[in-house]
């Protein structure tokens, strides 16, 4: 019985978590009219020779225009520099990256030594964006004058992509962009706009050249350093797709990132998502645990809910079937898979490979 009342009291309270975590979903304003700062687009790129031309393809057609289009070049095996330089971006080929230094860290900081520009915008090579993604970027700057950053709208392919579905709602929770208030923990990798006098004020990518999530603490540097920033979600003029290559690329990235991540999040932050999780996962243990006993409609209508609160957050997150979100224990048992050879990699500073490169130990704290 008192495992009972504790089972259903912690399935309660991650009920009673979900408006607060998932409080808001900001999103950037509608394009407004007028003169912007110059834009230098900075695209970090290793064997991305088949997203480029999708992404500079996109930046051609934006009405507000960038200053200029800087893709780095991180040593790539593939044709990722040809391809650059066929759609028009100028290439920043670089090889030997220093020991000590990320290679994303170190190519962001080589193309913005290079760029001319107010605002220095990152952009990975995965992201997509529509017509009016740089004018509605561009005002957000206007309306806030402080570094913004973009979670794109997560757009999945094969059934091993939704896999992905649990770490989209924890990476906005954990950030704080769904948060009631401003309490922003780090910035978003995918896309980050960020006025090039602030930037080498705080030392660039440099002051985070060993980090394997260089995006939450690069934004830990801007409030070391005494600088605000807002973070957004993105909709249709700023998605991603990640991880299209299946579930090896997307194991990799995961195991890459989240242990790290979740040790930057603060402890009270970190509890409440700990019993949010912790709910999701109850709920269908106790109806394998129940399935003859007088308990088991109960946890049927509470799986329910659970099946209809994922459905309401993915439509604001992630493309999901309908599918991945009534069979979302199967989602969850990969979640804590991922995190659980995360951890452990980072606990014993174990390698971790990230497109085709081994980070090892003396490369991330």
């Amino acid at each position: 019985m008192i495992d009972q009342t504790v089972d259903l009291i912690i399935i309660c309270l991650g009920l009673a978590l979900t408006p607060l975590l998932f409080f808001r979903f900001p999103h950037l304003p509608a394009a407004g009219r007028g003169e912007y700062p110059s834009i230098s687009v900075i695209i970090p790129a290793r064997n991305e020779a088949a997203n480029l031309p999708l992404i500079l393809g996109d930046l051609k057609n934006q009405t507000v225009t960038p200053l200029e289009v800087i893709c780095v070049d991180d040593d790539s095996t593939d044709e990722t520099a040809a391809a650059a330089a066929a759609c028009g971006a100028s290439v920043i080929s670089l090889s030997d990256k220093p020991k000590g230094w990320t290679g994303k860290s170190w190519a962001c900081q080589n193309g913005a030594k290079e760029a001319r520009g107010t605002l220095l915008l990152f952009l990975d090579a995965d992201v997509r964006l529509g017509p009016v993604a740089l004018a509605r970027v561009a005002k957000a700057y206007a309306d806030e004058t402080v570094t913004l950053s973009v979670q794109p709208f997560h757009e999945t392919g094969s059934l091993s992509e939704q896999c992905s579905m649990i770490f989209n709602f924890i990476q906005v929770a954990a950030s704080g962009t769904t948060l009631p208030h401003f309490d922003c923990r780090g910035l978003h990798g995918p896309l980050i706009l960020i006025p090039q006098a602030v930037y080498w004020q705080i030392g660039g990518h440099a002051s985070v050249r060993q980090s394997l999530i260089e995006d939450v603490d690069l934004g830990r540097r801007l409030k070391q350093c005494g600088h605000s920033f807002c973070l957004f979600v993105g909709d249709d003029a700023v998605r991603y797709r990640m991880y299209a290559g299946g579930l090896k690329s997307l194991f990799q990235g995961w195991v890459k990132n989240m242990a790290a991540g979740a040790a930057a999040v603060p402890a009270p932050l970190f509890v409440a998502v700990f019993f949010w999780l912790s709910s999701l996962i109850s709920v269908p243990l106790q109806i394998v645990r129940f399935a003859t006993d007088a308990l088991l409609p109960l946890y049927i209508v509470l799986y329910l809910l659970w099946v209809l609160i994922l459905f309401c957050l993915a439509s604001k997150l992630v493309r999901v079937s309908v599918w991945t979100v009534i069979f979302y224990p199967l989602v969850m048992a990969v979640t804590l898979a991922i995190f659980t050879v995360s951890l452990c990699k980072n606990l014993f500073r174990l390698p971790v490979m990230w497109k085709g490169r081994s980070i090892t130990k003396e490369e991330h704290p």
